[in-house]
């Protein structure tokens, strides 16, 4: 890998009249994107039996657990007798079920779920673990509409902001007083993820908030009134960092569980239409082992007339998906973690060879690998770099073995194969399922605000991303990429064939982070954020056409480990605002590295008097076959 670091015998400013390129340069007429191929998700076919759940004694003035109860009778109703519409009559429901899932949706098929505007509120369990608000199981064909769903913060508060009003070397407290008089009467006070909080610009700025302490350097929180709680600390590390004033975004946790709203698993043909999700403690639908997904006319974001500024901890986490999804005409607002985190995953832990045919699979997480194995699923073996071995063969048989590592990625699993592993092996080598590089997905005429990081991170090859609106973004907000991130997780597909185009991006990466506020591309990723490239072009065949980038932090735009990428009519406007002072430091508005075959057409680029580095920077040692024609501001 080669080092990024700026040299000036490797950097070429290109003036917008200027063209670098080999003699075989590309146009765009040369590439064949064609993005996401048309799909209908099925709906149901109806019959005349509905069932309702007041026919079981479901009442807005009922008890949380008497509601649930109903709920799961009128389930169990719809399955035994085949209908095909369930109905929820107007109204608030409580409901808590001490299970993993309030209501569980198991081995149902051909169901719309019509909640006719109601509104579910679910609160914290007593005695069992609590996963989801509402799960899916292995179901086919199911619509769920016109519900809203939410989380009883007045049993439980789960996000606040709070301000630094007191620090106390002598006694290692800091003492907070939150915007709102939103703490939990719990003891012990658990909180979870939290950041730094900036109110002039309603989002991350590490410049201006204060950075919670991780739970090893705490010794004790305490809530000391309704609206205050003091912090101990274990040193005086954390006070010397701490001012009054400053700000910070908190997360309480339950002491049985963080829920996601919607858990789905092992179903297919699922489709969410006109659904709002104002709160959960955790993600707001995450999914494994699914297919044909779409969510549409759908809206996550707090509560209105609340003063909340967090609606979940995180948004659509959609994983081991075998393909088919969309994402269209929603909202999505107030999220704490990635907004839409779409991709597939590979075994990229290393490998211990046992015999011929039969390896280990090391250092895995099984949320993010158990829906990638089965018998007779097809495996593809690549190098560290993301390059093929030219090696394939099918499961024969595996099995988990738990806690092996000490390490977040405790486990592994024994894979064995039908054919021999190939002469070359190496440890560091990783295993794809090429069973589910399909993706197909469609991001369309969705509105992403005010979240804490990505907007979308993206890991699917087949898709179109378009007429897509981003404003507000810690992070950048555009991910496309295939990458090993913080060395546990090992994220995306080999990316091939993507549209995107028609997007705007405004006021992003507010919190700074590599690469870029539009970003294509793959590589590695140490923590916290240390993005660098490999030398193979792990996503190709990609049209970035028509987006307006404007008001990023660090660089609008940038693509390495990359190849046939035609990037045309965009407009970059007053970029890298903010200094850097890492190996990206002097690439510009736009840059390009350790990539081949990549077209500049028709951009425009605006630096503004803030903007510290300017212009286009294309790396001449690692990158080929670089034309730039017809751009302005280059």
């Amino acid at each position: 890998m080669q080092d990024m670091r700026i040299k000036l015998s490797v950097v070429l400013l290109v003036s917008f009249l200027g063209v670098f390129s080999t003699s075989n340069y590309i146009s765009a007429s040369d590439i064949k994107i064609t993005g996401a191929e048309s799909f209908k998700v099925q709906q149901p076919i109806l019959n005349e039996l509905v069932v309702s759940v007041a026919d079981f004694g479901a009442n807005p003035d009922m008890p949380a657990k008497e509601n649930g109860l109903a709920f799961e009778k009128a389930i169990s109703k719809v399955r035994l007798t085949g209908a095909s519409k369930l109905i929820i009559p107007t109204g608030r429901y409580r409901i808590r079920m001490e299970q993993p899932a309030d209501i569980l949706l198991k081995d149902l098929r051909n169901v719309v779920i019509d909640g006719l505007g109601s509104e579910l509120i679910f609160s914290r369990h007593q005695q069992v673990k609590h996963e989801a608000y509402i799960a899916l199981k292995e179901c086919n064909t199911i619509t769920i509409k016109n519900l809203i769903v939410d989380w009883d913060w007045d049993d439980f508060p789960i996000f606040a902001i709070a301000r630094i009003i007191g620090v106390d070397k002598n006694s290692r407290t800091i003492e907070f007083q939150t915007t709102t008089p939103e703490i939990p009467d719990e003891k012990p006070l658990l909180v979870g993820v939290n950041r730094e909080w900036d109110p002039e610009i309603n989002n991350r700025n590490p410049g201006k908030g204060f950075v919670f302490p991780q739970p090893a350097e705490r010794e004790r929180l305490e809530k000391t009134a309704a609206d205050r709680i003091v912090l101990t600390v274990i040193d005086t590390n954390c006070i010397k960092k701490a001012k009054k004033g400053q700000f910070v975004q908190l997360s309480f946790k339950p002491a049985y569980g963080t829920p996601s709203a919607f858990r789905i698993n092992q179903s297919k043909h699922i489709t969410f239409d006109n659904v709002t999700i104002y709160s959960s403690p955790y993600e707001a639908m995450n999914t494994g082992g699914v297919e044909y997904l779409q969510i549409i006319n759908c809206r996550i974001e707090p509560r209105p007339g609340t003063g909340h500024r967090i609606s979940t901890y995180g948004g659509l986490e959609i994983h081991s998906i075998k393909g088919f999804f969309r994402l269209e005409n929603c909202v999505l607002d107030g999220i704490g973690d990635d907004n839409l985190h779409l991709s597939n995953h590979f075994l990229g832990g290393g490998l211990t060879k046992i015999d011929d045919h039969t390896v280990y699979a090391n250092y895995l997480q099984r949320w993010m690998s158990v829906d990638l194995l089965w018998k007779g699923a097809s495996f593809e073996m690549r190098r560290k770099n993301f390059s093929p071995t030219g090696w394939s063969s099918q499961i024969e048989s595996f099995e988990y073995e738990y806690n092996v590592h000490k390490s977040l990625n405790a486990h592994r699993v024994k894979l064995r194969f039908k054919d021999p592993l190939p002469a070359d092996f190496e440890e560091d080598n990783m295993l794809w399922n090429s069973d589910m590089n399909k993706g197909n997905f469609i991001i369309r005429n969705n509105e992403f605000r005010n979240g804490l990081c990505h907007a979308l991170y993206v890991g699917l090859a087949n898709g179109t991303i378009e007429n897509n609106q981003f404003n507000n973004f810690a992070y950048p907000s555009l991910i496309l990429n295939t990458v090993h991130r913080w060395g546990r997780w090992y994220l995306g597909t080999p990316i091939n064939n993507v549209i995107i185009r028609n997007n705007v991006l405004t006021n992003n990466n507010t919190a700074r982070r590599d690469p870029a506020s539009l970003f294509v591309g793959g590589g590695y990723d140490a923590q916290p954020s240390d993005y660098t490239p490999v030398d193979y072009p792990i996503v190709t065949n990609v049209l970035i056409e028509n987006n307006t980038i404007e008001n990023s932090t660090w660089s609008a735009f940038g693509t390495f480990s990359s190849e046939n990428i035609v990037v045309r009519k965009n407009r970059f406007i007053n970029s890298n605002t903010y200094p850097r002072n890492n190996r990206y430091n002097g690439f510009g508005s736009v840059y390009v590295t350790h990539a081949r075959n990549i077209l500049f057409e028709k951009n425009v680029i605006v630096d503004g008097e803030k903007s510290l580095d300017k212009g286009c920077f294309i790396d001449s040692l690692t990158t080929t076959n670089v034309r730039c024609r017809k751009n302005k501001g280059f």
